[in-house]
């Protein structure tokens, strides 16, 4: 690897250029204790997770792994060749899930490395879930209560049996704009709700998905050990619509071992105020304060990749 397309601030670590080895170097140097459970972002079919990038980081982990997703009413064959939005309906959820795993390589990826994919929102349709009562209790072990209780009815019996394990979660950038502004590791959580329909946890204006995101990141910090990858290595987007402004092999990656000391360094870094995320500023009260040099830092050395 190319030591001079590596920086770091504070605990993050920035890699730009990057490429098969040096993208599997870095998920080595996480501290991963097995079984890894992976959360990318597949939440559009437009811009997602690739193939590529989950075939490195399968490669990388030494141990059991699975993936998990929700369905999402955008991942589907419709939003690429039409620009719209997918069906509610569940066949159809299911038959888009099975376009989208072919569309994207992403089965002949899970086949490889003979991996699961768990659908978060089938084990929740199924009833295979671990009781709310439970989750609450550890959550408040460790944090102030749930904003939402619905939250704790959400965590599959099968992930709750892992959770001696750890979660990575594999984000992708996207520039949202508006309420949301950035997409990264945090918000990337907001995905374990099983959806299809999430309206209920945006609520109106968006005014519930503050709260709703640091709901799935206490749950799942409770849960799990936490690790964290921001990642643009192939991809990133701009705009919440069907038709968002792509940036093609941008080459960046950033990762931590503390996703919201991650996140507010890759808001920084792409020349943002993280204090500007509602998100970012109710994790850090909940969470702990990020620490401010590094994304002092961070802010110092912008990046030009997403001008």
């Amino acid at each position: 690897m190319q030591q001079d397309s590596i920086r770091t601030f504070g605990r993050v670590t920035f890699q730009d250029r990057t490429q098969r080895e040096s993208f599997i170097e870095v998920i080595k140097d996480l501290d991963l204790t097995p079984p890894v459970v992976i959360k990318p972002n597949w939440g559009f079919s437009v811009i997602f997770t690739e193939a590529t990038v989950l075939d490195w980081t399968l490669t990388a982990i030494d141990g059991d792994a699975i993936v998990v997703e929700s369905y999402g009413w955008a991942r589907c064959r419709e939003a690429v060749e039409q620009k719209k939005y997918g069906s509610f309906d569940r066949d159809a959820l299911r038959n888009s899930d099975k376009w989208f795993l072919r569309y994207s390589g992403i089965d002949k990826v899970l086949e490889k490395h003979d991996v699961e994919y768990i659908n978060i929102t089938e084990e929740i349709w199924a009833g295979r879930v671990v009781e709310q009562e439970t989750i609450q209790r550890i959550v408040e072990d460790s944090y102030a209560p749930l904003f939402t209780k619905k939250m704790a009815s959400f965590v599959p019996q099968r992930l709750y049996d892992m959770s001696d394990g750890t979660l990575l979660n594999l984000a992708k950038l996207k520039f949202m704009g508006e309420d949301i502004v950035i997409s990264l590791t945090l918000k990337n959580l907001f995905g374990m709700i099983p959806g299809p329909d999430r309206g209920e946890f945006h609520g109106e204006m968006n005014k519930a998905m503050n709260s709703s995101i640091i709901d799935m990141n206490k749950i799942y910090r409770s849960l799990f050990k936490t690790r964290g990858v921001v990642e643009a290595v192939h991809s990133a987007s701009s705009g919440m619509t069907l038709e968002p402004q792509v940036f093609t092999n941008p080459g960046v990656l950033w990762s931590c071992d503390d996703t919201l000391e991650l996140d507010a360094v890759v808001t920084s870094h792409v020349g943002l105020d993280p204090n500007s995320v509602g998100y970012l500023k109710l994790a850090a009260q909940n969470f702990g304060e990020w620490d401010e040099e590094p994304v002092r830092l961070a802010a110092s050395q912008p990046l030009s990749h997403f001008s």
